[in-house]
């Protein structure tokens, strides 16, 4: 069996304060011949049993039985009579402690649940059975009545059980705890404020001490007022043996004057004592209540943020949502890092709105160091904290907090924790799809030609939006190359659909479409004929609708045809006609052969061919979108076909979240003078009329 080592602080804080309660109230009982009673060292045992572990119990009822029977002999008691009351005063904490312990097992004195235990239990349960041990022994050794004695002795233990018990029990409580000095200072006024109402004799002032104990429950709490409440007691007593205070004239009757006095001190010390009870609880519910709605309100912003990384599907859009949204749930400030591709640097965002900066991996910062580290870093002057956003044991950024307080506390950092926690998986997969992203770009990169600024007869340019602003990819494309003889062949495509297979049979239709008009042809028409054929072979090419035109810039004329596709707008000064001949059904749906047209063109025509996404919209009618495409250009100006671009796509794209690919095709023809091959028959420009479908 293990043996416990001697708790010899523990003996010693309680033989010290039993010996200075117990000589103090001998003092008393002395000077007052059992007038004014007040029992110490009950609040020192009962409290020392509280606060102590259970199996130290013994060490400390040894230590109040040994003491008592000392200073009751050292005081001229018999032996009975002092081992008697060594009983008393050993059973009389031990069942208060016990039944206590039983009904609030770590009892809190600021609550109304806690105190009411304390004042049932240790204050009058345990007190009672001392007093009924300490009258029998009276009676044994001195010859008064059990009743007699009884009720002065439940008075003085039960009062020392409060005024002690209580002000150690409530050491650590209390709202706004002044510093030790401060305390020091209100206990020497409160002695100074009850001598001072207790000197006049006969006159009834003693009740001033109530408003006193009232500001010290109002003004600092549950702890100042019970050790205000043991002071007033000591105070109280010490004056009323000394014949001062409103109960002198009740001298010659001490029972009475016993009574009443302990009376009012414990019914000004509990008022005072309930009063900073209900301030606390009131204090800590209002407490509770702010802090359930902040967390309600944190919780709310977080689903807010959850929401927000849920939906972004950038790095950017991630760091916004985040520096916007998620470090001010936090803390006054902070910054957001990312790390880049390359695995060396931080992206970092700031709630300062300073926008994106870059910062080496290697920085000692507390931003880089947790990403570095992968670990959170904490600093206290500035107080801050950095978490790393980690998956899968990969680290993607980091949170960085800047505080105005001066600590971080757990919460917080587990808070800090739960941000990152959503922010990790979000950058994963932000970084995924930027990385499928560039390689769609890149794909639709490749498969829209490297049109030059300058073919012969020709000065053009073209632009791609796809509706999938997301991958950059889709099945419009526009292409335009030199033909044999000087001439210049264009093209405008559009496959059905918006993804990655529509890119696919958009980029075999395109070479194709290559192949066949390099070779030789009798027209547009026959190239479309030929294209209609080989798209049988390319999965998803069905439906897809096709303009190719060639331009002779020697004759200036213009040969074209369209399969399915909107007509071109040539412009002409300021007039611009749409060229509505050539017509046939898209590719897989022609029933027989195809159309073309073939129009003079005027020099300094422009030419715009385009996709269906430039004009159709749901909310409107596609005549309308023609109309507006006619109208911007024909009041356009400038030569280079650039600008035409960028001033219709801005016009009629600009702004608009789109629903369809849009290609957009320009050339300003020019006439050039021939220079074909000695002996080199030029190919017929006349081609049979054919019924426009």
């Amino acid at each position: 069996m293990t043996r416990l080592p001697v708790p010899w602080r523990l003996v010693l804080a309680v033989a010290a304060g039993y010996t200075a309660g117990s000589l103090t109230s001998f003092l008393l009982f002395e000077a007052s011949s059992t007038g004014a009673v007040l029992f110490l060292p009950a609040g020192v045992t009962l409290s020392a049993l509280v606060l102590s572990d259970r199996r130290r119990w013994p060490w400390v009822l040894a230590t109040a039985a040994l003491v008592e029977v000392v200073i009751d002999r050292a005081m001229g008691i018999g032996p009975v009579a002092a081992w008697g009351f060594a009983l008393a005063n050993t059973a009389e904490p031990l069942v208060g402690a016990l039944l206590l312990r039983r009904f609030a097992p770590v009892p809190d004195l600021g609550r109304r649940r806690d105190l009411t235990a304390f004042l049932l239990c240790g204050v009058l349960a345990g007190p009672l059975v001392g007093g009924l041990v300490g009258s029998l022994t009276i009676h044994l050794s001195q010859g008064p009545a059990v009743l007699d004695g009884l009720v002065p002795f439940w008075a003085g233990d039960g009062l020392g059980a409060l005024t002690v018990g209580g002000a150690v029990l409530t050491w650590r409580l209390g709202r706004g705890r002044p510093a030790p000095a401060r305390r020091a200072a209100l206990l020497l006024l409160t002695a100074a404020v009850t001598a001072a109402v207790f000197w006049p004799v006969g006159v009834p002032v003693a009740w001033l001490t109530i408003p006193w104990l009232t500001w010290l429950a109002v003004r600092y709490g549950v702890a100042v007022v019970t050790e205000a409440g043991l002071v007033v007691a000591v105070t109280a007593n010490v004056m009323t043996v000394v014949g001062r205070g409103p109960w002198a004239p009740f001298h010659d009757t001490p029972q009475v004057e016993a009574a009443v006095l302990q009376a009012f001190i414990a019914v000004a010390v509990l008022g005072a004592w309930l009063l900073a009870v209900e301030i606390g609880e009131r204090d800590r519910a209002r407490s509770v209540s702010r802090r359930e709605a902040a967390a309600r309100r944190r919780v709310e912003a977080l689903q807010r943020v959850t929401a927000g990384l849920a939906t972004a599907a950038t790095t950017d859009a991630i760091a916004a949502v985040l520096v916007r949204s998620g470090l001010a749930l936090l803390a006054d400030s902070g910054t957001v890092g990312v790390v880049d591709r390359e695995g060396g640097r931080l992206r970092v965002w700031t709630t300062d709105g300073d926008g994106e900066a870059g910062l080496p991996l290697a920085d000692p910062s507390p931003l880089a160091t947790a990403a570095r580290r992968g670990a959170a870093v904490r600093t206290r002057s500035p107080a801050g904290l950095a978490v790393p956003a980690r998956v899968a044991g990969t680290t993607f950024g980091a949170l960085g907090f800047r505080f105005a307080d001066d600590e971080v506390d757990d919460d917080v950092e587990a808070m800090a924790r739960t941000l990152a926690e959503l922010m990790g998986p979000a950058l994963h997969r932000a970084r995924l799809y930027e990385e499928e992203r560039d390689a769609a770009h890149q794909l639709q990169r490749a498969f829209l030609p490297a049109v030059p600024d300058e073919l012969p007869g020709a000065v053009l340019a073209g632009r791609y939006r796809p509706a999938d602003q997301q991958h950059d990819i889709g099945g419009d494309w526009y292409d335009a190359f030199p033909l044999p003889f000087g001439r210049v062949g264009f093209a405008v495509g559009d496959v059905v659909g918006h993804d990655l297979r529509a890119a696919a049979a958009m980029g075999r239709l395109h070479s194709a479409l290559s192949v066949l008009a390099a070779a030789p042809h009798d027209g547009p028409a026959a190239v479309l004929e030929a294209l209609d054929r080989a798209s049988a072979a390319v999965p998803g090419a069905a439906l897809t609708t096709i303009g190719y035109g060639e331009y002779d810039p020697v004759t200036c004329r213009l040969r074209y045809a369209c399969a399915g596709h909107p007509p071109p707008l040539l412009v002409t000064g300021r007039q611009a006609r749409y060229l509505t001949g050539g017509r046939s059904r898209p590719l897989s749906a022609a029933a027989g052969p195809r159309a073309e047209d073939e129009v003079e063109v005027p020099p300094g025509s422009t030419l715009l061919w385009y996709s269906d996404g430039l004009v159709e919209r749901r909310d409107a009618d596609l005549d309308a979108g023609l109309a507006r495409l006619a109208s911007v250009a024909a009041g356009l100006d400038g030569v280079h076909p650039r600008g035409w671009c960028d001033a219709v796509m801005a016009e009629l794209t600009g702004g608009q979240r789109l629903h369809d690919d849009v290609v957009l095709l320009c050339l300003r023809l020019q006439p050039a003078v021939p220079v074909p091959a000695p002996g080199t028959p030029r190919p017929s420009a006349v081609v049979e009329p054919q019924p426009a479908t």
